[in-house]
């Protein structure tokens, strides 16, 4: 499930699903987006923070609720979320802990200030599954941190730690686990007390070259996304995840 909580102009908005490691469902997807556009719409919140529960921030997609409900139609929940996040008007802050898988990394490049664990762990794993990119990945991340690096993470799929994920540009900020939350409640606070007009232009200003664009590619992406998911490589990808084996693409 989505929680969320307002505190000194803060929205924080919680992945709060701890027992299965805040995997994220359609629903939640749904949740999330509805409170980015009224946390926009709202005069008492001046910044947004996501943060997970239980010691991770998300383990990306649920895949068994995933698989039952793909991606469908012009705008499915994850393109909501996505949009709604990229299009959010006022500073968004994150606070990782634990894992960040998939859409938990790629979210990543849309807030605005980011704090993690040392111990923090990263992956983002499309092309093991069969699948591409998402989150508008495939433009930010490129333009991020070089074609080589953006390659890296894309295409090999490894897991990496916060010195890797701050080396590249996706974090503002490496502490200590138990100092995640602090250090993000700081920073949101630094920001809420700051003038919200002139925040909120700036931010539009910052992302005025490329939003257009990102919108059109995060469209792209799970479009393309949906195809793939319905191929034989993400299928045996898929099957091998759940039956605990290796997949073979030795055939493809």
């Amino acid at each position: 499930m989505i929680s969320t909580s307002l505190e000194n102009r803060i929205l924080s908005i919680i992945f709060d699903r701890s027992d299965k490691k805040n995997a994220i469902t359609n629903e939640m997807y749904l949740a999330a987006e509805k409170a980015i556009l009224d946390a926009g719409k709202n005069s008492e919140v001046r910044v947004v923070l996501f943060k997970g529960e239980g010691g991770n921030f998300t383990s990306g997609n649920d895949l068994v609720d995933f698989l039952k409900n793909p991606p469908a139609g012009d705008e499915p929940p994850v393109l909501k979320f996505l949009l709604a996040l990229a299009r959010c008007p006022k500073p968004v802050v994150a606070g990782v802990t634990g894992l960040a898988v998939g859409i938990g990394t790629t979210m990543l490049a849309h807030c605005d200030y980011v704090v993690a664990a040392s111990d923090a762990r990263f992956k983002l794993p499309f092309v093991d599954l069969g699948v591409w990119p998402e989150g508008g990945s495939s433009l930010l991340f490129p333009n991020l941190m070089g074609h080589s690096q953006a390659a890296e993470l894309l295409m090999l799929a490894d897991v990496f730690g916060s010195e890797k994920a701050d080396k590249v540009g996706l974090l503002n900020a490496v502490v200590a686990s138990e100092e995640v939350l602090p250090a993000a409640l700081k920073v949101a606070t630094k920001l809420a007390n700051k003038a919200p007009n002139a925040l909120a232009k700036t931010k539009a200003l910052i992302k005025q070259t490329y939003l257009a664009e990102l919108e059109t590619r995060m469209t792209q992406e799970i479009h393309g996304f949906a195809e793939l998911l319905n191929g034989p490589e993400a299928k045996e990808a898929l099957g091998a995840f759940m039956e605990k084996r290796a997949p073979d693409f030795s055939k493809f």
